[in-house]
């Protein structure tokens, strides 16, 4: 964490690759089993998407937030500080997952039925099989995600890579039995339960290493806890701005289901969602160095070393770019053997081509996104919470209106599929030429404070 940041940013964004790995294989296995189930079931993992995306987003709000204050503490050397930082995002964390909990079993139907319009009754139906059992283990989700993140933040990115790769394991064994008759018979809801089974495996384990075992850095001390307003700044400055940015994606979603149930039905829907699984699969790699860059440069930025953020955040963005081409090439040749997993089944099988034309043209802007993604976690690490936020919606918000109006010019999905590359790429060029003048101003920040300490 303190060391040559080059290998700081590896050696934190390997092991989160392969345990986001791990977890994107859970929701791979989830959705090739389903698939099996038909068209509707497919096509109801896209629409309960955006409702369960909030649930990660503000996990990964909270997390966030909590390893950038934690990096911070680290690099300034106050662990005691780091504790109570750690301990305050497990209590956020259970109060927020005990709101939502509520909120879900109450009105889940309701909201499905809204963000669903224009289905077909059985793929509501399905919806609500397979969102009630995740909406009752919310607190599951989101203290895993919370976890991990503390995990990361205090270099510990190896546990956290091996907790997940069970997790993964777990869920493969239980998908198959939980969901078809030679088993349990469960249907969608069986899928949901063999994913909570195997996210509460990881939960029971990271409590037993923090709590039982102890033999982490950070300590959770929660004998006469307190909120401390300047713990919780901390974490909220960055982690309320990173949770809007996920929940921006998921309402994004919303309106994308909407116009591809407009332009395409159910058939457009499965297609984008079974394309962006893949497409979440292959940017993980982005997922994994975008960590790296908010521990890195956090813990860089408590010790007021901006040679060191900078040198971290370069690296970070030109192993992401050269990563993404690599993988942009695969997925243009490979398409089709790619998705066979989505359309081994008969009642899927006529989508393939369709799916795999829209990979092929979201590859092109696969190097733009390393670029957006890693200007959004510089942002976080140095508590700019705001301006990732910003990033954030600029990105996202910038499809609605371009996608809109292929939909109402054209007559087909793909000029729906050219728009959102299209608001991809020309966004993440602003906004990375943004944080080089945030890095500029943040030298001469630094370089004020040092002349009157040497004085």
């Amino acid at each position: 964490m303190l060391g040559d940041p080059k290998k700081a940013i590896l050696a934190i964004a390997v092991p989160t690759t392969v345990a986001l790995v791990a977890q994107s294989v859970t929701s791979l296995i989830n959705a090739v089993w389903v698939a099996g189930l038909g068209r509707d079931a497919l096509a109801a993992i896209g629409i309960v998407f955006p409702i369960f995306f909030i649930v990660i987003g503000i996990s990964n709000g909270i997390g966030i937030g909590a390893a950038s204050a934690i990096g911070k503490r680290i690099g300034a050397e106050n662990k005691a500080e780091a504790d109570r930082t750690a301990a305050h995002a497990i209590v956020l964390i259970l109060i927020a997952s005990a709101v939502l909990t509520v909120l879900f079993l109450l009105f889940l139907e309701p909201i499905l039925r809204l963000i669903g319009l224009g289905a077909g009754e059985g793929t509501i139906q399905e919806c609500i099989n397979y969102a009630f059992p995740l909406a009752a283990f919310t607190f599951v989700f989101m203290i895993v995600g919370v976890m991990s993140s503390i995990l990361r933040s205090e270099g510990a990115a190896k546990r956290s890579m091996y907790i997940l790769v069970l997790s993964a394991v777990i869920n493969l064994i239980l998908d198959p039995f939980f969901i078809y008759d030679y088993g349990l018979g469960w249907g969608m809801a069986g899928a949901a339960m063999a994913t909570v089974t195997a996210e509460g495996v990881a939960m029971v384990v990271m409590i037993y290493w923090y709590f039982v075992k102890k033999d982490l850095y950070l300590k959770f001390k929660f004998k006469g806890f307190r909120f401390e307003s300047p713990i919780i700044k901390d974490i909220f400055k960055v982690g309320i701005p990173a949770a809007l940015q996920m929940m921006m994606i998921s309402v994004v979603s919303v309106f994308m289901n909407l116009m591809l149930l407009h332009t395409g039905g159910d058939d457009g829907v499965a297609i984008y969602s079974s394309d962006w699984r893949i497409l979440s699969i292959l940017t993980i790699p982005l997922s994994g160095i975008s960590a790296g860059i908010v521990s890195v440069c956090a813990a860089a930025y408590g010790a007021k070393r901006h040679d060191k953020i900078r040198t971290a955040y370069t690296y970070a963005i030109k192993i992401a770019v050269i990563l993404m081409i690599g993988v942009a090439a695969i997925a243009v040749v490979f398409a089709p053997l790619i998705l066979y997993v989505f359309t081994y089944d008969p009642h899927t099988e006529y989508l393939r081509d369709g799916m795999a034309e829209f990979l092929r043209i979201a590859a092109v802007f696969l190097p733009f996104m390393a670029i957006g993604m890693a200007a959004e976690s510089l942002f976080q690490s140095l508590g700019m919470g705001v301006k990732a936020l910003i990033s954030t919606i600029v990105r996202n918000l910038f499809m609605l209106p371009v996608c809109y109006l292929a939909m109402v010019t054209t007559s087909g999905l793909t000029y729906i599929w050219w728009g959102i590359t299209i608001s991809e790429i020309i966004p993440s060029s602003f906004i990375a030429l943004w944080t080089f003048i945030v890095l500029r101003t943040l030298m001469k920040e630094f370089a004020a404070e040092k002349k009157p300490a040497e004085t």
